[in-house]
């Protein structure tokens, strides 16, 4: 993505497929000025996109080298959006990447994640266990502090249909933020 001043944010997308598995890539890059302008509409995509999907949404905050931060939540617009938001405006010491995954019915997110170790992101398994169901859907986004902006970094993993939905939802919501583009 090409670094650009100003008070534009630019967007970059991308999509790859990995053993029956879509993966969409996106980035965004917002300058410090617009960040808590982007931090609403932000949370409210995360939210929007897992309330459609119906399920119980784990919330799994990464700390380096200690246990995770776990989190389950209903599939409801308010708490997830008030999720997203507490952890996309912490200022960076108090910042870590989340990984939000879907939980079929019956399925507890200490089933998926082990809460008394430190968690590593591991594609691999993340993979697996979406190709088994052992969950839905997943999404992890990391913020990090550029010279002049903030970059959200997302990625999605699920089924081709269901990230087109994502998608859509992403670019609803940020049609929302005035001067956006999308980088070629």
């Amino acid at each position: 993505m090409a670094r650009r001043r100003g008070t534009a944010l630019l967007a970059s997308v991308r999509r790859s497929r990995l053993g029956g598995i879509d993966r969409l890539s996106f980035e965004l890059d917002v300058p410090y000025a617009r960040w808590n302008e982007a931090v609403g509409t932000l949370a409210a995509m995360l939210a929007q996109a897992a309330a459609q999907v119906g399920h119980t949404v784990g919330c799994i905050g990464i700390v380096a080298g200690e246990e995770p931060i776990l989190v389950a939540l209903a599939p409801r617009l308010d708490p997830l959006a008030e999720r997203a938001r507490s952890v996309l405006a912490s200022v960076a010491p108090h910042r870590y990447p989340q990984l939000w995954v879907t939980l079929p019915p019956g399925t507890y997110l200490a089933q998926v994640v082990d809460p008394h170790s430190a968690f590593l992101l591991d594609e691999g398994r993340l993979l697996g266990q979406l190709r088994v169901g052992t969950i839905g859907h997943c999404v992890y986004f990391d913020v990090t502090a550029e010279a002049v902006s903030e970059r959200l970094h997302l990625v999605a993993y699920g089924r081709r249909r269901e990230l087109s939905r994502f998608l859509a939802v992403a670019r609803d919501v940020l049609s929302r933020l005035p001067d956006w583009r999308t980088a070629r």
